[in-house]
This record gives structure tokens, sequence and C-alpha cells, in this order.
């Protein structure tokens, strides 16, 4: 009878073990990734990059107010770059999903958190699958003025320590492991807005910003090109390549097994 009981306990044990090691895998390793998308850029880098990724499509999902469409040029760039450094099937969805009166015409410091919180609730229609099939890219194109409040972004982007230019507003930012927003009336040129966006893309992917005049990379549009002072800088040279070194590391990703969060 002793030996029965002990042979029970122990199945019992190895059921319970079993179990324990299933819910990690499909539960608990899955709610902590989709847990840190509302909280660290570049946290799903090698979940869009790795080819041993279980997410084998990519789904860009952009939505934006009345007048903020996205330039079709800067989308298929968009597109472009990420099937090349993804080597995945990208599917494009562009909508006019967001009303006039959804968004206040200035938002200032975390208030950005609150507003792309709700903005998501109400019109994301993609979301990232639980253990596989479609990863999404989120995108909102949006009428008005963010001012960052320099600590308070920081505080809340732990992967990088972003900082603000001289610039009061900003023309564009990643605010998660899977969203960006471009505020488009920010965009004084039309053709920085290819720029801008593979910009913000870059950071989705864990990269951070450079001092390099040709690197899409870098921050800063007056330093974009090398001119004297005293002349304007040529807008139709706005950087759309990320740097060798950058692409090195795209490129290291994309053959990294290591796919979760916690490398």
């Amino acid at each position: 009878m002793g030996e029965s009981v002990l042979k029970t306990i122990v199945v019992y044990t190895f059921v319970l073990l079993l179990a324990l090691a299933l819910s990690t895998v499909f539960i608990v390793i899955p709610a902590y990734v989709h847990h840190i998308e509302s909280h660290v850029p570049g946290g799903f880098d090698s979940l869009y990059l790795s080819k041993y990724s279980p997410y084998n499509t990519i789904v860009v999902e952009v939505d934006y107010q009345p007048g903020m469409e996205p330039d079709p040029k800067a989308i298929a760039a968009l597109q472009e770059k990420i099937e090349l450094y993804s080597q995945k099937h990208v599917v494009m969805h562009v909508n006019q999903d967001i009303g006039y009166d959804e968004v206040p015409i200035l938002i200032s410091g975390n208030e950005l958190f609150t507003t792309t919180t709700r903005l998501q609730q109400a019109h994301r229609d993609y979301p990232t699958g639980w253990l596989g099939g479609n990863i999404t890219l989120y995108i909102m194109y949006l009428d008005t003025v963010w001012q960052p409040d320099n600590s308070e972004y920081a505080s809340n982007m732990p992967a990088y320590q972003y900082r603000t230019t001289s610039m009061i507003y900003s023309v564009g930012v990643t605010y998660a492991a899977d969203s960006i927003i471009i505020f488009k009336d920010a965009l004084t040129q039309e053709n920085t807005e290819t720029t801008i966006l593979l910009h913000e893309l870059g950071h989705v992917w864990g990269l951070d910003h450079s001092n390099k005049p040709d690197d899409v990379m870098n921050s800063e549009f007056n330093v974009y090109n090398s001119v004297p002072l005293n002349h304007e800088p040529d807008f139709n040279q706005f950087p759309t390549n990320y740097s060798a070194e950058d692409k090195l590391r795209l490129a290291q990703l994309h053959e990294s097994p290591n796919i979760l969060p916690f490398f």
C-alpha cells in the first residue's frame, strides 16, 4: 500500500510540474510579452526581425485623423524597409479611423500615454497574436502638438535616455514596443515624412539616436546636411538609410534565436 501511495504522489507531482511548465510556456511568457508592449520601445525587436520568431506576418495598421493622411511614398518606404530586414510577409492597412474631436490640440508630458491608450482601445483592429501568426505595428497620424516633459518622458522610456532637441514639439515618437505616432502638422517639409517614419521604425527595432549626418537615426534636422550655418539645408537630402552599424545589428537580430525580451 505504501509503495502504491508513493507512486501516486510521484505521478501527481509530475503532472503538476508539467502543468506548471505548460502554463509558463503558453500563458505566463505570452502574457509578459503582451504586457511590455505598452512600456518599452525596442521590446519586440527580435519578435519583428528574428527568423525564429513565431510571428510570420507583420501587420502595419495606420490610423489617421481627417486631413492627416500619410504620404503614400512614406508608407511604401516603410513597407520596403520592414520586408527587407524582417524577411516576413507585410500587410498594410491605412484607414481614416480617428475623428476630429478625439484628440486634443495640445498634449503635454504624460498625457500622451493616456491619449494613446484611449485611441488604441477605440480604433486598433489588428492586435498581435497570442502565440504566433501576426504581429502588429500600430501607427497613428494625429492632428495635435505634443510638448514632452523630458524627465517624465525619460522615466517612461527605460530603453532609451530620450531627450528632445531645442524644438518645443515633436514630429514623431515611438511610445511602446509596437506603436508610433506621427504629428503630421509638425512636418514642415513634405519630403521629411519618410525620414521621420523610418527613424521611428528604427526605435521600434531597438536602434538609438546617432550624430551621423547621413543616418536616418540622427535626431536633429539641422545636422542632416553638412552645410554652412548661413545656408539652408537641402530638404531633398534627408536620409532614408540606417548606418552600417545599425544594419549589422538588424542582421544579427534576424539571425538571433533569442526571441524573448528576457534576453
